[in-house]
Protein backbone atom coordinates (compact mmCIF):
# COMPACT_ATOMS: atom_id res chain seq x y z
CA UNK A 1 0.00 0.00 0.00
CA UNK A 2 2.73 2.17 0.82
CA UNK A 3 4.30 2.15 -2.29
CA UNK A 4 1.25 2.39 -4.03
CA UNK A 5 0.72 5.46 -2.60
CA UNK A 6 3.90 6.93 -3.23
CA UNK A 7 3.58 6.18 -6.73
CA UNK A 8 0.88 8.11 -7.47
CA UNK A 9 1.04 10.21 -5.13
CA UNK A 10 2.72 13.55 -7.26
CA UNK A 11 -0.80 13.12 -9.55
CA UNK A 12 -2.70 12.83 -6.62
CA UNK A 13 -1.52 16.50 -5.52
CA UNK A 14 -2.05 18.13 -9.26
CA UNK A 15 -5.04 16.80 -9.29
CA UNK A 16 -6.26 18.20 -6.34
CA UNK A 17 -4.46 21.26 -6.50
CA UNK A 18 -6.22 21.79 -9.80
CA UNK A 19 -9.62 21.25 -7.92
CA UNK A 20 -8.40 23.59 -5.17
CA UNK A 21 -7.91 26.60 -7.73
CA UNK A 22 -11.03 25.79 -8.94
CA UNK A 23 -13.07 25.93 -6.15
CA UNK A 24 -11.60 29.39 -5.02
CA UNK A 25 -12.52 30.89 -8.23
CA UNK A 26 -16.30 30.35 -7.66
CA UNK A 27 -16.20 31.01 -3.51
CA UNK A 28 -15.54 33.22 -1.24
CA UNK A 29 -12.70 30.95 0.11
CA UNK A 30 -11.44 33.36 2.57
CA UNK A 31 -14.34 33.67 4.43
CA UNK A 32 -14.45 30.06 5.03
CA UNK A 33 -13.56 28.55 8.62
CA UNK A 34 -10.42 26.61 8.83
CA UNK A 35 -12.52 23.77 9.37
CA UNK A 36 -14.55 23.73 6.54
CA UNK A 37 -11.50 24.03 4.56
CA UNK A 38 -9.74 21.70 6.00
CA UNK A 39 -12.94 19.47 5.42
CA UNK A 40 -13.16 20.34 1.57
CA UNK A 41 -9.47 19.71 1.20
CA UNK A 42 -9.95 16.17 2.80
CA UNK A 43 -12.88 15.61 0.22
CA UNK A 44 -11.25 16.88 -2.51
CA UNK A 45 -8.28 14.37 -1.41
CA UNK A 46 -10.33 11.57 -1.50
CA UNK A 47 -12.08 12.44 -4.88
CA UNK A 48 -8.47 13.07 -6.14
CA UNK A 49 -7.42 9.81 -5.45
CA UNK A 50 -10.35 7.57 -6.46
CA UNK A 51 -9.69 9.53 -10.06
CA UNK A 52 -6.27 8.59 -10.31
CA UNK A 53 -5.07 5.39 -8.53
CA UNK A 54 -6.97 2.88 -10.00
CA UNK A 55 -6.94 0.37 -6.97
CA UNK A 56 -8.63 3.03 -4.74
CA UNK A 57 -12.32 3.90 -4.01
CA UNK A 58 -13.93 6.50 -1.95
CA UNK A 59 -16.95 5.69 -0.57
CA UNK A 60 -17.95 9.04 0.91
CA UNK A 61 -19.64 7.43 3.53
CA UNK A 62 -19.42 8.30 7.35
CA UNK A 63 -19.59 4.46 8.31
CA UNK A 64 -17.02 3.65 6.07
CA UNK A 65 -13.45 4.21 5.57
CA UNK A 66 -12.27 7.15 3.66
CA UNK A 67 -10.63 5.48 1.05
CA UNK A 68 -10.33 1.67 0.18
CA UNK A 69 -6.86 0.89 -1.41
CA UNK A 70 -7.74 -2.87 -3.16
CA UNK A 71 -9.06 -3.75 0.32
CA UNK A 72 -7.18 -2.06 2.67
CA UNK A 73 -8.73 0.80 4.82
CA UNK A 74 -7.42 4.24 4.83
CA UNK A 75 -8.41 7.38 7.32
CA UNK A 76 -7.62 10.41 6.03
CA UNK A 77 -6.94 13.31 8.71
CA UNK A 78 -6.86 16.87 7.09
CA UNK A 79 -5.54 20.18 9.40
CA UNK A 80 -4.41 23.62 8.84
CA UNK A 81 -1.91 23.62 11.40
CA UNK A 82 1.94 22.45 12.35
CA UNK A 83 1.53 19.77 15.05
CA UNK A 84 -2.28 18.77 15.82
CA UNK A 85 -4.92 16.91 14.12
CA UNK A 86 -8.78 16.44 14.99
CA UNK A 87 -11.35 13.94 15.31
CA UNK A 88 -14.87 13.06 16.70
CA UNK A 89 -15.40 11.68 19.66
CA UNK A 90 -16.76 8.51 17.59
CA UNK A 91 -15.20 8.62 14.65
CA UNK A 92 -11.71 6.98 15.47
CA UNK A 93 -11.36 3.71 13.37
CA UNK A 94 -8.18 1.50 14.46
CA UNK A 95 -6.48 1.69 11.14
CA UNK A 96 -3.89 2.79 8.34
CA UNK A 97 -3.64 6.73 8.38
CA UNK A 98 -2.23 9.67 5.98
CA UNK A 99 -2.13 12.35 8.14
CA UNK A 100 -1.80 15.54 5.62
CA UNK A 101 -1.45 19.07 6.33
CA UNK A 102 -1.98 22.17 4.03
CA UNK A 103 -0.63 25.45 3.65
CA UNK A 104 -2.97 27.09 1.56
CA UNK A 105 -1.40 31.11 2.27
CA UNK A 106 0.08 31.42 -1.52
CA UNK A 107 -1.00 30.61 -4.76
CA UNK A 108 -0.65 26.71 -5.17
CA UNK A 109 -0.97 24.38 -2.35
CA UNK A 110 1.86 22.99 0.42
CA UNK A 111 1.77 19.68 1.82
CA UNK A 112 2.70 17.73 4.33
CA UNK A 113 1.92 13.84 4.46
CA UNK A 114 2.80 11.38 7.15
CA UNK A 115 1.38 7.73 6.76
CA UNK A 116 0.75 5.52 10.01
CA UNK A 117 -0.95 2.70 11.95
CA UNK A 118 -3.27 4.44 14.47
CA UNK A 119 -5.31 2.44 17.63
CA UNK A 120 -8.42 4.28 18.92
CA UNK A 121 -6.41 4.61 21.90
CA UNK A 122 -3.81 6.82 20.77
CA UNK A 123 -6.39 9.73 20.12
CA UNK A 124 -7.14 11.99 23.25
CA UNK A 125 -10.09 12.69 24.28
CA UNK A 126 -10.79 16.96 25.01
CA UNK A 127 -12.23 15.53 28.48
CA UNK A 128 -14.89 18.20 28.14
CA UNK A 129 -18.80 17.84 28.13
CA UNK A 130 -18.97 20.35 25.73
CA UNK A 131 -16.28 19.75 22.98
CA UNK A 132 -16.39 16.38 21.37
CA UNK A 133 -13.14 16.44 19.26
CA UNK A 134 -10.16 13.84 20.19
CA UNK A 135 -6.85 15.05 19.27
CA UNK A 136 -3.72 13.33 18.35
CA UNK A 137 -0.09 15.06 18.43
CA UNK A 138 2.72 15.03 15.91
CA UNK A 139 4.47 14.22 18.76
CA UNK A 140 2.48 10.88 19.27
CA UNK A 141 2.68 9.80 15.90
CA UNK A 142 6.39 10.59 16.07
CA UNK A 143 6.60 7.58 18.34
CA UNK A 144 5.02 4.86 16.52
CA UNK A 145 6.20 3.73 12.94
CA UNK A 146 5.52 6.32 10.41
CA UNK A 147 6.70 7.31 7.02
CA UNK A 148 6.74 10.87 5.55
CA UNK A 149 6.01 11.13 2.04
CA UNK A 150 5.99 14.78 1.36
CA UNK A 151 6.81 17.46 3.92
CA UNK A 152 9.87 17.78 6.67
CA UNK A 153 9.79 17.80 10.41
CA UNK A 154 11.56 19.92 12.57
CA UNK A 155 12.27 20.19 16.33
CA UNK A 156 11.49 23.71 17.98
CA UNK A 157 12.38 24.51 21.67
CA UNK A 158 9.75 22.04 23.36
CA UNK A 159 7.70 20.24 19.93
CA UNK A 160 8.52 18.93 16.68
CA UNK A 161 6.32 21.13 14.28
CA UNK A 162 5.92 19.71 10.17
CA UNK A 163 7.29 21.70 7.39
CA UNK A 164 4.25 21.66 4.15
CA UNK A 165 6.22 21.94 0.73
Amino acid sequence: MIELLQNHLSSVIAETNKRFNTFRTVVEYSTLSTKLKSELISNMLEASFASVVPEVTAPFSDNEPDLWIVSTPLEIKTAKTTHVWRGGEFSKRESDYLMISYDDSGDELKWFFLHTYLLESDWKSSGSGNYYATTIDLNDILKKDYTIFVGDVVKKKIKNHLICK
